[in-house]
């Protein structure tokens, strides 16, 4: 490929972290990449000066010391995987240094494990994955704690594809994905019952949306559910699917209590790992 990957893994040295290292290992079988994983030590902004030095307010001791664990882990991990990365410790709040770094790396793809979050904690919070799902532009990949990772033999991509245009960035780094692998990529559009006398027309929104986007080696299915991510879950059961793909619009506040975001449902329940990006 002539552009390598630049490519964030958020790491907070828990074993679901180190799932995104998983993930990693078939990419690294394909191609080389660039490696940033970035270890984030919450601070309050309102205490934070942009150094500890300069930050008065703060036990600055206990940041040293977090710091320093940072880094020893950082360096154990070096000896452990057979892998070359750049590490960095940052300080803020997680979504918010997570994304400023990313921005600022000009990284292609942020690749994390998520524990989830269930009932009402995902209708109010929701995982940190979720978080960074809904604040960055930049294409992300969570891979759920009891996700199944697989060689990337089949593509599972769920949209709406008669609605808004794909973002360039995102196309770009699905296509890399599915060439690195030489993958089949499976369009998939969920529907309900009364969608039936509306297949063909659909059949042809979804044509239109690959040939606009230049896609290839592609397959087109149809999935009668009541809901998206049931939908998305019960196709995947039945043809095994490797890596999910899905936009999201980055609900935030009151609009995403209220309406939810399908694509974050999926963060926190996907058998398989899930890219997620962002529609506008």
């Amino acid at each position: 490929m002539e552009k390598t990957l630049n490519i964030m893994v958020p790491v907070d040295f828990t074993p679901v972290s180190f799932k995104a290292l998983q993930f990693l290992n078939l990419l690294l079988e394909k191609t080389p990449l660039n490696l940033h994983l970035v270890h984030v030590i919450q601070v309050n902004a309102a205490e934070w000066a942009g150094t500890t030095d300069s930050s008065e307010s703060i036990d600055r001791e206990k940041m040293y010391a977090q710091e320093q664990k940072a880094k020893q882990q950082f360096d154990e991990l070096r000896k452990q995987a057979d892998m070359d990365f750049t590490s960095a410790v940052i300080y803020g709040g997680l979504t918010t240094s997570l994304t400023r770094y990313a921005e600022q790396q000009q990284i292609d793809l942020i690749i994390m494990g998520t524990e989830g979050a269930d009932g009402w904690f995902e209708r109010l919070s929701g995982s940190e994955a979720q978080h960074v799902v809904r604040h960055t532009h930049i294409p992300v990949i969570t891979i759920q704690k009891d996700a199944t990772i697989t060689p990337i033999q089949n593509i599972l991509w769920v949209a709406d594809f008669s609605a808004e245009k794909q973002p360039e960035q995102s196309v770009n780094t699905i296509k890399t994905l599915q060439q690195l692998f030489g993958a089949q990529l499976h369009l998939l559009q969920i529907i309900d019952k009364g969608d039936a006398p509306k297949l063909d027309s659909i059949k042809a929104s979804m044509q239109r949306f690959a040939e606009e986007l230049g896609l290839q080696n592609y397959e087109l299915h149809f999935k009668s559910d009541d809901k998206v991510p049931a939908g998305v879950r019960n196709f995947n059961q039945e043809s095994e699917m490797d890596l999910v793909l899905i936009g999201t619009h980055g609900r935030k506040g009151f609009s995403h209590i209220f309406y939810g975001s399908i694509a974050e449902t999926l963060v926190n329940h996907c058998i398989r790992p899930l890219l997620t990006y962002h529609l506008n």
